[in-house]
């Protein structure tokens, strides 16, 4: 009996041969799904985040956190620092210390005052120059961003990967036709 294309059926226990074009073709399609699955992700959502997420982003940006906030924005701040964070940096100290000056604010200014945004003339950020920079604008905008190192080792991955299933396609190839 034979199939529409003209085949033999294969036996049992044989593996039918399957043609390199298609099979480097789905191993490249697999490839670039899985690098653009990588580089495409959710826009992000454009209700405004509670005040404890702002106060890490601010300070993941700027690495110092201002005392704008209503005080118990601090409290949770702190309760939602990432472990890393906490043992690695100063954040635990710089939100105590945003609040302990948001608070003493809070008592000399009357009721229904905000401070204004007003620069003091102290000399630029020495650490703002262009190298800076450029490292700045590669690095996550805010704390729960996916870090770019992670995303270059999962692409190396999928080269790798492609690379191996190529070694093996072509050694089946090989064994093919030393066979045949």
């Amino acid at each position: 009996m034979r199939l529409c294309c003209q085949c033999p059926r294969p036996q049992a226990g044989r593996l039918v041969p399957i043609r390199p074009a298609r099979l480097i073709a789905a191993s490249v399609a697999a490839v670039v799904l899985g690098v653009f699955s990588l580089t495409v992700t959710a826009p992000p959502a454009s209700a405004k985040s509670a005040c404890w997420q702002q106060i890490l982003n601010e300070w993941v940006d700027t690495s110092n956190v201002s005392p704008t906030y209503p005080l118990h924005c601090y409290g949770e701040a702190v309760k939602h620092v990432p472990q890393d964070l906490a043992q690695y940096s100063s954040i635990i100290e710089d939100i105590l210390a945003a609040r302990q000056q948001a608070s003493r604010l809070n008592l000399r200014r009357p009721s229904g005052v905000t401070p204004s945004n007003t620069t003091s003339g102290a000399p630029a950020d020495p650490s703002s120059g262009v190298y800076n920079s450029a490292i700045d604008k590669l690095s996550p905008t805010n704390s729960d961003s996916m870090p770019l190192p992670l995303l270059i080792l999962a692409g190396l991955a999928l080269v790798m990967v492609a690379a191996g299933g190529a070694g093996l396609l072509s050694r089946h190839l090989k064994a093919r036709k030393a066979a045949g």
